[in-house]
């Protein structure tokens, strides 16, 4: 190996800490939630019964139990406090990657959510009937996870994350189906 591609190559750090597009919409997908679940545990909303304890759970409760009961939990923890600071973390390195690798910053990454092709598609207005199954899988999918754990205060359970994720990812992937280019007839 060369000594230029030595100093091209930023080595896995760089990538973690330098996200791509593509990285940095998800640590700002996955920040965000987190933030989110951590607000809802701290206020009482994440479980019926339970407070959530973030160290305890995603150390598989080698640091802690996982799940305490709601009323003689603390409000606060250090594990609180940890988590919080790991999503806001993740949300702060999403948001300076995409404001500098996206022409118009987070202005215009915020308006791609909102205006892009694949909403227009639940009305069938363009993409075929693959991008219009696309679009309601992704509609359905965060509609159900957002309606039912709010309804139910289940914003931790196994079997919503399962259909959600079911429906989110059948959208995600039959987005990116109908925006393939077609291929060789002659393959089969």
């Amino acid at each position: 190996m060369s000594s230029e591609d030595e100093a091209t190559s930023g080595g896995l750090a760089e990538i973690f800490l330098k996200p791509s597009a593509t990285l940095s919409k998800w640590y700002i997908a996955i920040g965000t939630w987190g933030f989110a679940l951590a607000i809802l545990n701290m206020a009482g909303q994440i479980h019926p019964t339970y407070r959530v304890s973030w160290g305890g759970l995603l150390t598989f409760e080698a640091l802690a139990d996982a799940f305490g009961n709601k009323d003689d939990a603390p409000l606060f923890v250090l594990g609180d406090g940890v988590f919080i600071a790991a999503c806001l973390g993740l949300l702060f390195l999403g948001l300076q990657s995409i404001n500098t690798s996206v022409e118009g910053g987070l202005v215009a990454f915020a308006r791609s959510l909102i205006l892009n092709d694949t909403w227009p598609a639940l009305v069938f207005s363009g993409g075929g009937f693959m991008r219009f199954t696309a679009a309601w899988c992704l509609l359905l999918g965060f509609a159900f996870y957002i309606g039912y754990s709010a309804l139910h205060m289940a914003w931790i359970d196994l079997g919503v994350y399962s259909v959600s994720i079911t429906l989110v990812a059948f959208g995600f992937a039959l987005n990116a189906a109908s925006r393939a280019p077609p291929g060789d007839e002659t393959v089969m």
